[in-house]
């Protein structure tokens, strides 16, 4: 990589820490704004994120949690692939792939809000296989070429808490709206165990994807400049 190419890796690396940022911050504003059927706050424990994305008068903010996951997860693999090519202008690297597909997917569920039922069902269900696959592809990469080790931790969590969810009896149910399914009753469980596991997925995602973002910029500065 040439030498002046290092500033336009630095900026579409921050580029895609800003979009890692979209994936999330919205989220957490929403659910200041969020009131359930029942008149209830939101809680992380018992609400799901395709609650916070469904339009209509529980979720007020639903449009800036579904427009921040489409164009945070456009603007993120478009980082992964700017920084690739000007680093070596190659798009192999398992990096790369893993960054660019999880991306995909994230802004194919903001893409999908739950109110579209069954495509928002089929996108979620994309989601957690991809995250699957992709730590098994990431994961060989970080043990084999890419040290230090600890680095797969997130993805292992991250692809475990996806199965979790993907290996569920009513999996597809519970991605539809919930209401008309009749999962509950008028009182919410304290704990929705679906809820906090999408949570504690989109957590381990956005940092696996970080670390992702670091390994290319830390590939970025290794790389030796280039004479002319």
């Amino acid at each position: 990589m040439k030498y002046q190419h290092r500033p336009l890796v630095r900026l579409t690396n921050r580029i895609g820490i800003a979009a890692l940022a979209l994936l999330v911050l919205p989220s957490l504003v929403a659910a200041l704004a969020f009131r359930g059927e029942a008149g209830e706050h939101f809680s992380f424990l018992n609400h799901s994120l395709s609650e916070l994305g469904r339009y209509g008068e529980t979720s007020p903010l639903a449009v800036m949690v579904n427009g921040g996951l489409f164009f945070g997860g456009l603007a993120l693999s478009l980082s992964f692939i700017f920084s690739s090519w000007l680093i070596n202008r190659r798009f192999h690297s398992p990096l790369l792939v893993c960054g660019v597909l999880l991306s995909l997917c994230l802004s194919g569920c903001g893409l999908f809000p739950v109110n579209v039922g069954n495509l928002h069902s089929k996108a979620m269900m994309a989601f957690y296989v991809m995250t699957i696959l992709c730590a098994l592809v990431y994961c060989r990469s970080i043990l084999m070429d890419k040290p230090p080790r600890w680095g797969v931790i997130p993805a292992v969590a991250a692809a475990s808490l996806a199965t979790t969810l993907l290996l569920r009896q009513d999996a597809l149910m519970v991605l539809q709206d919930r209401y008309p399914y009749g999962l509950f009753g008028e009182v919410r469980p304290t704990v929705w165990w679906p809820a906090l596991t999408g949570w504690l997925l989109l957590l381990c995602v956005t940092l696996w994807l970080f670390y992702a973002l670091v390994l290319v910029f830390r590939d970025a500065d290794e790389t030796p400049p280039l004479d002319g």
